[in-house]
């Protein structure tokens, strides 16, 4: 939620995410982890710093999973090899595997021990299903040759983030994206223009968001003011925080958005439950499922492609839909042929505010890389951190792979980047439109693969002005506070991805039932919470307090 990623890149995570562990007030290097020196030291830099460009003194030969994204597919020749190879002395092998497919290829290449070194593409949970067969590297235990990432974490205070995706040993095992500061990017968005006639303004709360859709049916009767993609799961995720719970399915992709293993922490008490039995899940459900019921929104929303929601928005058959920066721009683009240049007006919304007040749910850990265990053992071993270090976290390597090359493929002057002459970087928005270069397409440049996390000043840099604006209209709101992971044993981890795959299952076949209206909030809930108990779900709540329990009385014992 909630980061510039597209979400639905994050299939699959949901499950992973309950073998997820956490040691709370760890450090960044394990506590039980004694001193490593690897003693390979063939290509390594004696000098390196945070800070400091890095060139291996003998070349280096890295192996990379690489997911091809449809949107900018992958070519060989992309400038962004031969920048990095020019700059660090590190020739990268990419294994291109097909966006669609990543996921299954992943698991396929780490089981079968044939993983590249670098795995991309990682979000934090993911990592999970592959810690216990030992072919993922406990990165924690080798940071403290990452001069960079190790003073981000400590400069921006994330030691408290990164303790919610170690695991049961205290170790993480994915190198996540770093932020130095939230930056959400989901919302809504409005045709504003039709607003503008009707004399509505942008409303900024859940409630204000039905008077104007009950306003937009009466102009459009014939219509449902509000058909959305993603299958409703982006709204449901950052209206979830809002009302002080947790959700987000998207049925179409089965994709988890903010559910994840549905149990939320309660930090007075230092107890798990399971938010969707809950009376605030149940509010949140009860709203979308009013709209439904009330012709607002569009049923389809829950069965249709993004394509054909997006299609209805940008064709002038819906007034309102979940966007994000980026599709602002790609639906500005579709309704500049659809409806014409200047005949329409949309922008971003502010993320509306609910029961809970004006709030946020997110992390500053951003999807990362997971590094193949195979890889301790390359005499080049200290070097190749070195180039994991610079590459993903040095502020010059992440301006450079946004950007490309100074003053070749961008300029920068008064703080501002923009595309140099002759090249634009359309998904941003950025450059003349018809200049013949794109920095993303033909460079590989801006690409999934690489861009991950950085500084305020380094995220905000390819943001327009227009989307600088509406950050500025977060501050006021609160974040609210993330539940820690559960800090499972293998074998409590085990169990519970049992009794979760049931339980979740139901929970959102539910959810999307009462919703459409098919079962009821009043008459039905109790079966739901009934079908519920008899999966598991009593045990399943159980085994999570007793993890947390019991992780917490080891530590103290250890610390006494």
């Amino acid at each position: 939620m909630t980061l510039k990623v597209t979400r639905r890149e994050a299939l699959g995570m949901g499950l992973a995410s309950i073998a997820v562990g956490l040691l709370a007030g760890c450090s960044t290097t394990a506590t039980n982890a004694t001193p490593i020196v690897t003693g390979k030291v063939t290509g390594m830099m004696k000098t390196y710093a945070a800070g400091k460009q890095f060139k291996a003194t003998k070349p280096l030969d890295v192996t990379m999973l690489f997911q091809d994204n449809p949107a900018y597919p992958y070519k060989s020749s992309w400038e962004i090899f031969k920048q990095i190879k020019h700059l660090t002395n590190v020739t990268l092998d990419p294994t291109v595997v097909p966006f669609a497919n990543f996921t299954d290829k992943r698991s396929v290449l780490i089981n079968s021990g044939k993983a590249p070194d670098i795995i991309a593409k990682t979000y934090p949970g993911q990592e999970a299903p592959f810690v216990g067969g030992g072919a993922i590297l406990p990165v924690s235990d080798y940071v403290k040759y990452m001069p960079n990432f190790t003073k981000k974490v400590q400069d921006w205070n994330l030691d408290a983030d990164l303790s919610t995706i170690k695991q049961s040993d205290g170790k993480y095992y994915v190198l996540p994206g770093l932020h130095q500061t939230l930056s959400p990017d989901y919302t809504l968005q409005f045709r504003d223009d039709e607003l503008d006639k009707l004399g509505l303004k942008k409303p900024t709360t859940w409630s204000e968001v039905k008077s104007v859709l009950q306003e937009l049916k009466k102009a459009h009767p014939d219509v449902y003011p509000y058909s959305d993609r993603w299958g409703g799961a982006s709204a449901m995720n950052f209206a979830a925080a809002t009302y002080g719970t947790m959700a987000g399915y998207d049925a179409v992709t089965s994709s988890n958005w903010g559910l994840n293993n549905g149990l939320i922490f309660d930090w007075n008490k230092g107890t798990y439950s399971y938010t969707p039995i809950d009376d605030n899940y149940k509010a949140l459900v009860a709203y979308f499922a009013g709209l439904v019921k009330a012709g607002l929104m569009d049923p389809e929303t829950f069965t249709q492609t993004d394509d054909h929601a997006t299609a209805k928005f940008t064709t002038g058959q819906s007034y309102m839909i979940t966007t994000n920066a980026q599709y602002v721009q790609l639906d500005r683009t579709a309704m500049d042929k659809n409806l014409g240049a200047g005949k329409y007006q949309i922008s971003k919304a502010p993320i509306p505010g609910g029961p809970k007040g004006k709030m946020l749910a997110g992390s500053r850990l951003e999807n990362g890389i997971m590094i193949s265990s195979a890889a301790a053992k390359r005499e080049d071993f200290e070097a190749f951190l070195q180039f994991v270090d610079w590459q993903w976290y040095s502020d010059a390597a992440q301006v450079m792979v946004k950007w490309g090359i100074k003053n070749e493929t961008y300029t920068y002057k008064d703080g501002k980047y923009a595309p140099a002459e002759g090249w634009k970087l359309a998904a941003y928005g950025f450059g003349d439109p018809s200049a013949p270069k794109d920095i993303r397409i033909d460079d590989g440049f801006s690409g999934g693969n690489f861009m991950y996390g950085g500084t305020t000043a380094i995220v905000q840099s390819t943001m327009p002005a227009e989307e600088l604006a509406w950050q500025k209209t977060l501050a006021e709101y609160k974040i609210a506070k993330p539940s820690p992971a559960v800090p499972y044993t293998t074998v409590e981890a085990q169990q519970a991805a049992l009794k979760q795959t049931a339980i979740i299952d139901s929970t959102n076949t539910w959810t999307l039932n009462f919703m459409l209206g098919k079962k009821s909030l009043t008459s039905d809930w109790n079966d739901y919470v009934n079908e519920l108990k008899g999966k598991g779900l009593q045990s399943y709540i159980d085994g999570a307090n007793k993890a947390y329990h019991d992780a917490n009385t080891k530590k103290k014992s250890t610390k006494d």
